[in-house]
């Protein structure tokens, strides 16, 4: 199975880091922010290749790439910055990628177990299936929140209002996605989280996997970069 790192936004609330790293190579706790997604893809014997979406400082990315050498195959994939959607659509098309992906996003340092995820995915027919963990509910406003039914995602909401949902169960930045799912979709900018899985979830064709994280943190802030590099050591220390 082929994975896509989602790696091509700007950091705009990460400036002035960003103006001459990219977000997904800000360091946390001494290596890149991208190499813990990527040691929780090269531990699944499934993933056997991934492709990184790159736009913003693409250069520093591929040069990155070029000097470091991981257990399976990484290429970056210029994009557009089209957000999640527009991305995804365009790696699918320009690597010719059919069946299903494993998606996540290049800026969340957590441990997760990406061969459970695909084997519950393999279980059911879905569009996709969306890795999900607790967080507390009065940080629900940050993610995208699934009300869940014997697995089966009832309803997904994009960053809720407050009192928009009672549950707490939030996207962790890992799916598997069926790429036919997408069939006819051109490559424009769009949010999956936002314009698809909904729709799915109304149909009964999206479902999620919850998984227990002690740690999980983005770094999509100044101040939930620093609070990265404090936890990581203590979470996920050096093995």
């Amino acid at each position: 199975m082929k994975a896509i790192i989602l790696a091509a936004g700007k950091g705009i609330r990460l400036r002035p880091l960003t103006h001459v790293i990219p977000k997904a190579l800000l360091p946390v706790g001494g290596k890149p922010t991208i190499d813990y997604v990527i040691a929780n893809l090269v531990k699944c014997s499934e993933i056997d290749e991934i492709y990184v979406a790159v736009s913003h400082l693409s250069d520093a990315m591929g040069k990155y790439f070029e000097h470091v050498r991981y257990d399976v195959k990484v290429t970056p994939v210029q994009v557009m910055g089209w957000e999640t959607g527009g991305d995804i659509v365009s790696v699918l098309a320009e690597k010719n990628i059919h069946g299903p992906v494993l998606v996540c996003y290049g800026d969340n340092i957590t441990e997760i177990n990406v061969a459970e995820i695909i084997r519950s995915h393999e279980k059911r027919q879905a569009n996709a299936t969306v890795a999900l963990f607790e967080v507390p509910k009065e940080d629900r406003g940050r993610f995208g929140i699934a009300e869940i039914k014997d697995q089966m995602i009832a309803k997904f909401i994009e960053k809720p209002d407050e009192g928009s949902t009672s549950s707490n169960f939030a996207n962790a930045g890992y799916f598997v996605l069926e790429t036919g799912s997408l069939k006819g979709i051109e490559a424009k900018k769009f949010k999956i989280e936002r314009e698809l899985f909904p729709i799915w979830a109304r149909e009964g064709k999206l479902y999620g996997h919850v998984q227990k994280l002690e740690l999980w943190v983005d770094i999509g802030t100044i101040e939930s970069y620093i609070l990265a590099n404090k936890l990581v050591h203590k979470f996920l220390p050096p093995r």
